[in-house]
């Protein structure tokens, strides 16, 4: 009986391992005589093109051989685009350069040029003889004992070694092949010698020092082609399959259960809708007439959620008491439910080890945010933990967050933006987190990282800095561990640092193992609905549509390696979620900057993309920051907010700000005129338009995909002007105003010490390589950055969305104050190049109380450190002031004087291998809470004794974690939540004791079982 075998490449298996233990300069000595085949009809001519003769589509024609099949022989050493390969083309004469579609390997940076990799032999067309007809490789074949076949090629003046020929079909290996190589032909052919089952299989043809490997199903005379083996939380799901003899019609569909769906064959293919039970479905396909065939049986696990949906509740009690309940949280099997309150380390209220489903607690006295966690378990122990969190004030009022409220640190957020390559001169991950004490010297309590995560490619500095992830689960090997990340954002917590992570919800690589199984399988692939496969009329923001040969869409400005993810599908909208929550349960990230966020908003919206999204990590961690890459201002931009319920995000771009809309001037484009100051006024209070509470404006003059400022504006042609003023002084007036209005500042690596002005070439030479920190702009423009970022981190005033322009008695300056009980400022910044004297009027309309007629008030100065005193009358006063060019004036009005001192930013964390440690110290562990291990960082700047225990409530020893001489260095303990006799200990609080020398520190854990 024969089957049909449908056939298609693996990607990036045995050639790219080769690749990596084969320097490029040894691949480059192969020399090899290859001959193309290219099946077409027999005219026009077809010319033969690559790097071997300097792409001249006409220098050599291929002859045609009969039938529909054309050859070429051309003399190949490895080119300069793909390490160790060629790349090549064909050419029709009419215009038309199809690559080779019998070779799946392609260049998609270069015009998808073939690629075939040079060694001694070289591998081509690896495949069976009896699949390929025309030019395709999807052609069914009618046999089970299919034949490889591939021609195989000798570096010049040498044979293949036939001996060294192997070829392994799944785990059954042949050798001794020489009979099966033909070298007149140079073509190798061998049948499975039997029978190999329905289903997938593959084939991997090693010859001296290359080999090349293909992935097949087996298909039988009736098979539903649709994979198993996988898992999804739909209902229901649609199989596909195939009948060889088409003149049969009515094929069913049998579950495992004895269910029976009929349908209707048509050519040969069937399709049919079946439902799903939870658990493991078990399906066959079955004809009974003319005569009874039986498919294959495949499976499908449907998953159910039966856990529990934790809620906790805050309410205010009598007599200064809050109360806390659990009892709405729901069971959607109604099993009832058990309730474990837990402490947050931050903010212990005593609520470990209580179990009633409501209790009172006192209300704290201090002002301040208190953390807490809820699990809520049923009958058979499925559980969820939420966590969550109440305010209170300074007036002693208690204030219960929601969906879109956002923790003070996100208020208070000045995010200092890095590429790790950029930043530090290690390139990875360890060289930042040598360098977080001068983020945090500098005024910055939030660090947004580039993406991280493993990319098809190798990060680099140029056009692949980190957006083509093909792992969303694992630390791109370029920038270190996952162990590194841990560590970075663990140090970043012990320094009060914010950590988020880049990612890229919009799309995956199209090499993400998601994609590589879809294009495979095509719509028998569990993934194929992970993607988007047709257009629509949503915006693409210029960008255009595009898709690939496979049908899968991508915006085509971004190319066809970037490829869109289906938001809409419940599976694949999980796994991604699933993706976020781990970052954040395993390495404690606050937050993410989602980019492309308008992707998924514009052809999904909100409902499958930002709200879903939200709510799932909201619900882990209350105090997490949500920056989307989308409209953050203008018309509709209200949407993409969480206030209102509408949107997921708590910070949004103000693009308009930085690029101006239609008729008004921005960032890039300013000039230093009146109107254009007026400009910059309506742009900064978004017309007068707030989207809600809770939504914020970032706002920034920097980032990876902009140039640096120092080219938009003021576009130095020298490094000083007539006034003898510096392209890095002309910067300074926009980055005080953006670091002092309502909204977010962010600011580039690099930046604050003018990094990319005088640098040439494309913007990613400017913007994205390795930074020189002495460089010339760093005398100045660093201590302006610390100073705003330092003044807006310590002044809550500056945290709020209360913002009221003031007219000067100078049209190029641009004033402002920022009204606050007990904490009024006045920001002034010159937009000139000369010195000016300024006066701002001030009255009680501008101003926020208590102010007093009479009563003398400081007006400090904190940006120069200065300080005079100020009168209200009749409720105004006017405050007069020299002010620089290009200078800045920060006023606070308060009844002292008020000094500001700034951390010196010298000699702060200068070795960047992250090994150099001064002081002994413990980390706090991470996770925490956890179950069930936990990790604990420590630093010996010295070698010394080291003990590490960890023990109970009642100070009993459970654990010795380190218990000997070491160091000095970094190092890492980890605890398993076992006592010293092996044996799990319970949930509840743990404390971690470790003394080296006379340096002793106590941490506190909680486990949670």
């Amino acid at each position: 009986m024969s089957f049909p075998v449908r056939w298609s490449v693996k990607f990036l298996i045995l050639p790219l391992v080769a690749l990596a233990v084969c320097p490029p300069s040894a691949l480059a000595q192969d020399t090899v005589d290859v001959t193309f085949y290219y099946h077409a009809p027999s005219t026009p001519a077809i010319f033969l093109v690559g790097e071997f003769n300097g792409w001249n589509n006409s220098s050599s024609p291929m002859a045609f051989v009969g039938g529909d099949l054309w050859k070429g022989t051309a003399r190949v050493t490895a080119g300069s685009y793909t390490p160790g390969a060629v790349e090549y083309k064909f050419f029709n004469g009419n215009s038309t350069w199809p690559n080779d579609p019998l070779n799946p390997r392609s260049d998609n940076n270069h015009n998808s040029n073939s690629i075939l990799y040079v060694r001694d032999p070289v591998i081509y067309q690896l495949a069976t003889t009896d699949q390929i007809a025309g030019n395709s490789l999807s052609t069914a074949v009618k046999t089970s004992s299919p034949t490889i076949g591939a021609y195989i090629y000798p570096k010049l003046r040498e044979t293949v070694d036939t001996g060294t020929i192997v070829l392994r079909i799944d785990t059954s290996t042949f050798v001794g092949l020489g009979s099966a190589y033909d070298s007149a032909s140079q073509r190798f052919q061998f049948q499975v010698p039997y029978q190999l089952s329905n289903g997938s299989h593959e084939a991997y043809l090693s010859v001296g020092s290359n080999s090349d490997s293909v992935s097949f199903t087996i298909i039988g005379p009736l098979q539903i082609l649709t994979l198993g083996g996988f898992s999804t939380r739909y209902a229901t799901r649609t199989l596909i399959g195939l009948v060889q003899d088409t003149s049969i019609h009515r094929v069913k569909i049998v579950s495992g259960a004895g269910d029976t769906v009929i349908t209707t064959a048509t050519g040969g293919n069937f399709s049919a809708v079946v439902a799903l039970k939870e658990g493991v479905n078990t399906f066959r396909a079955l004809v009974d007439s003319p005569s009874v065939i039986r498919s294959d049986s495949m499976t499908v696990t449907r998953i159910v959620d039966h856990r529990p949906n934790a809620l906790a509740q805050i309410a205010a009690g009598p007599s200064s008491t809050i109360i806390l309940s659990a009892t709405s949280s729901t069971d959607p099997d109604n099993r009832g439910l058990t309730y474990e309150w837990m402490d947050d380390p931050r903010s212990p209220l005593g609520l470990t080890g209580h179990t009633e489903g409501s209790l009172s607690i006192p209300k704290p006295i201090d002002a301040g945010e208190y953390y807490f966690s809820l699990i809520a378990q049923d009958s058979l122990g499925d559980a969820d933990t939420t966590s969550t969190y109440f305010v209170i004030g300074a007036d002693s009022s208690l204030s219960v967050p929601g969906y879109a409220s956002n923790p003070s640190w996100v208020k208070q957020a000045r995010i200092y933006f890095l590429f790790p390559m950029a930043f530090s001169s290690t390139q990875n991950l360890a060289g930042v987190t040598a360098r977080l004490s001068y983020i945090k010297a500098l005024g910055f309590n939030v660090i947004w990282l580039m993406p991280v995560m493993k990319n098809a490619s190798r990060i680099d500095q140029h056009y692949g800095p980190g957006y083509n992830i093909v792992d969303f689960y694992n630390v791109a090997p370029e920038y270190g561990t996952n162990a590194d990340l841990l560590n970075l954002v663990n140090q970043a917590h012990s320094l009060g640092l914010h950590v988020i992570l880049d990612i890229t919800p919009n799309h995956t690589s199209y090499l993400h193992p998601f994609s590589v199984n879809a294009h495979t399988y095509r719509q028998a692939s569990p993934y194929w609905d992970w993607y988007q496969h047709a257009t629509d009329a949503s915006d693409t923001r210029g960008l255009g549509w595009g898709t690939d040969a496979g049908g899968f869409v991508y915006y085509d400005g971004f190319g066809n390696q970037l490829l869109n993810y289906n938001w809409s599908n419940l599976d694949a909208r999980t796994e991604m979620i699933n993706v976020y929550k781990y970052w954040i349960q395993k390495f404690g990230i606050d937050g993410f900057r989602f980019d492309v966020y308008w992707g998924p908003h514009n052809r999904y919206g909100e409902a499958n993309w930002g709200i879903p999204v939200r709510t799932a990590l909201k619900h882990i961690k209350p105090d997490i920051l949500i920056l989307g890459e989308t409209d953050g201002t203008g018309f509709g931009s209200q949407n993409n907010y969480a206030d209102n319920g509408l949107g997921g995000c708590d910070l949004a771009y103000d693009w308009n700000l930085l690029h101006g809309t239609p008729g008004v001037s921005g960032i890039t484009n300013f000039g230093f005129t009146q109107s254009a100051i007026t400009d910059l006024n309506s742009l900064i209070q978004n017309g007068g338009y707030w989207p809600g509470p809770n939504a914020r404006y970032l706002r920034f003059m920097e980032n990876q995909d902009e140039d640096v400022i120092f080219y938009n504006n003021p576009n130095p042609s020298t490094y000083y002007d007539a006034n003898q003023t510096t392209a890095f002084e002309k910067t300074m007036p926009m980055a005080s105003v953006i670091f002092t209005v309502p909204g977010v500042p962010e600011l580039w690596n690099g930046q604050e010490v003018g990094w990319g002005y005088g640098i040439s070439g494309a913007k990613e030479a400017r913007n994205r390589s390795t930074i020189n920190w002495d460089f010339a702009g760093k005398d100045l423009l660093q201590p302006h950055y610390q100073k705003i970022a330092q003044i807006r981190g310590h002044f809550p005033t500056f945290w709020t969305q209360q913002m009221v322009t003031v007219t000067t008695n100078q049209p190029l300056v641009y004033a402002f104050t920022r009204p606050y009980w007990d904490d009024n400022a006045v920001v002034a910044v010159n937009m000139s190049p000369n010195a000016l004297q300024v006066s701002v009027p001030l009255d009680y309309t501008n101003l926020a109380g208590p102010i007093s007629d009479g009563t003398p008030y400081y007006l400090n100065n904190v940006y120069a450190d200065s300080s005079s005193l100020i009168r209200f009358s009749a409720g105004r006063d006017t405050v007069s002031f020299p002010l620089a060019g290009y200078g800045t004036a920060i006023f606070v009005i308060a009844d002292s004087s008020i000094h500001l001192t700034f951390p010196s930013l010298t000699g702060v964390s200068e070795h960047e291998d992250g090994r150099t440690i001064s002081d002994f110290r413990l980390s706090q562990n991470y996770p925490n809470p956890f179950n069930p291990s936990t990790r604990f960082d420590y630093d010996l700047p010295l070698r010394t004794s080291v003990s590490l225990k960890v023990y109970d409530l009642l100070g009993r020893e459970v654990f010795v974690l380190v218990d000997q001489v070491m160091g000095p260095g970094r190092f890492t303990a980890t605890w398993n939540g076992l006592n010293s006799s092996g044996s799990p200990v319970g949930s509840g609080v743990y404390f971690a004791r470790m003394q080296a020398g006379a340096y002793v520190s106590v941490k506190k854990l909680l486990l949670i079982r």
